[in-house]
């Protein structure tokens, strides 16, 4: 199967889940940039976004979350995706995490154009999402099991590093208070998972690692 990706926090979740199922020798990855008009995506995705999956009878699975449940399908138990009762639970922290993920990914994108070019009502938005998310997601964090690790968990750990990083609020500067802001302080528990959680090797797993270089972070629009 061939994996199309661009930047490397966009293949974050799916080289986890790849690692944690054993099947990263399986994968071809091909890395380009969707933002070019001749970009390859737009012969396998009418979504032109990375990344995505085409499977060798050419089945094209057009989103990130779609490749990890395929992917955790191809081992030999299914535990990422469980399907018992704590099931929704974890599709539940998967959308969580996500969409973090997302809201950070559109605040630093709108963070790289021109303070006239930018929308602030959307900018507003995923501000407000964030500032309700992190609450949900301290809840969570305090009810995982340390002998449990699922995909509502991937995706956690990824979102969190990739706001960590990132500091969109103090990119953008939206409320006076942006300046300072600290989501360690509100979330300590959602922090102590995170330091613990991240040092898993398939987290730390960067497509560097694998000798693949990425084409980094897509400056006008993003990927999922």
């Amino acid at each position: 199967m061939k994996l199309f990706f661009s930047g490397r926090d966009y293949i974050h979740k799916v080289l986890v889940v790849a690692a944690e199922v054993g099947v990263l020798d399986q994968i071809t990855f091909v890395t380009e940039n969707p933002l070019d008009d001749d970009a390859e995506i737009w012969a396998h995705n009418p979504l032109g976004r990375h990344p995505i999956i085409e499977l060798d009878d050419g089945t094209v699975l057009n989103h990130g979350l779609l490749c990890c449940e395929y992917l955790a399908s191809l081992g030999p138990a299914n535990q990422l995706f469980p399907d018992n009762e704590s099931r929704w639970r974890a599709l539940s922290n998967m959308i969580l995490g996500d969409g973090l993920f997302d809201a950070t990914s559109a605040l630093v994108t709108q963070s790289l154009r021109p303070e006239s070019a930018r929308n602030h009502p959307d900018m507003l938005r995923h501000r407000q999402r964030i500032q309700h998310l992190l609450p949900a997601m301290e809840r969570e964090a305090t009810q995982f099991r340390a002998d449990r690790f699922d995909i509502g968990q991937v995706c956690f750990a990824g979102g969190v590093d990739y706001f960590d990083r990132r500091k969109p609020l103090r990119r953008v500067m939206l409320a006076p208070e942006d300046a300072e802001f600290e989501w360690r302080a509100s979330c300590p528990g959602l922090s102590a998972w995170f330091d613990k959680i991240i040092e898993r090797p398939s987290l730390k797993l960067r497509p560097s690692d694998l000798g693949i270089a990425s084409q980094g972070m897509p400056k006008t629009k993003g990927s999922k």
